[in-house]
């Protein structure tokens, strides 16, 4: 299978995933133009069209970023009526709840170790009144990253020899940083969170951890 090929599910799957996600993301917060969002992760290189910055209404509200200078001098070019900066989402450079809404898509599951991962979850809690989580679900037969079956299951030195049969040319033999969460994990690291399943296929392939802000509520007509 090429490489190529191998893309071309991906995006498939993850077109599909991500608008049920930002339909979600809709129906929790009805966005209104005077929000401040923090994107966690923008990441505007594999899929284009279908990012954060793609669906919310009202781009020049949006401040994205990541750890990465090369994926956020893309975001810049990609949206530019965004705001971006470089930081680590377990240090955020920002204040207290000085954003009304925190939106990160399938990054928690890229910092390994579960005290990184209540550190990074800590200060989306912190900066933002409301926020909107997204993590590939630990156990989903198929590990979404390899697109391998069980690859999440195994010993770090299976992971590798199992990774060779990955239909991704980059992963062939190639460990990523990788600590699925499940929901149980999802909960504890964000307990005041609605915990949501979501599927594309036959099993939740996604969890997300959202909290809205009561003061949100708009008072009843």
């Amino acid at each position: 299978m090429s490489d190529s090929f191998y893309k071309r599910i991906l995006r498939d799957y993850s077109r599909r995933s991500r608008l049920g996600k930002f339909e979600l993301f809709q129906s929790v917060f009805e966005p209104r133009r005077e929000d401040r969002i923090l994107d966690v992760g923008a990441d505007p290189q594999l899929f284009s069209h279908y990012t954060f910055e793609d669906f919310y209404p009202f781009q020049e509200r949006i401040t994205g970023g990541s750890i990465d200078f090369e994926m956020v001098r893309q975001a810049r070019v990609r949206y530019p009526k965004a705001q971006y900066a470089i930081f680590d989402g377990r240090a955020l450079p920002f204040p207290d709840k000085s954003f009304d809404i925190v939106f990160s898509n399938a990054v928690i599951e890229h910092i390994v170790g579960a005290e990184r991962q209540r550190q990074f979850a800590r200060e989306a809690m912190r900066v933002g009144k409301s926020w909107f989580i997204t993590t590939p679900n630990y156990w989903f037969p198929l590990e979404v990253h390899y697109l391998l079956p069980c690859f999440q299951f195994l010993p770090p030195a299976m992971q590798r020899i199992y990774s060779h049969l990955s239909p991704s040319a980059v992963l062939k033999g190639n460990l990523i940083d990788l600590s699925l969460l499940s929901a149980r994990d999802l909960g504890r690291y964000f307990p005041t969170s609605e915990i949501a399943t979501m599927r594309v296929t036959f099993w939740p392939e996604t969890l997300v951890a959202y909290y809205a802000d009561p003061a949100r509520k708009r008072p009843q007509p």
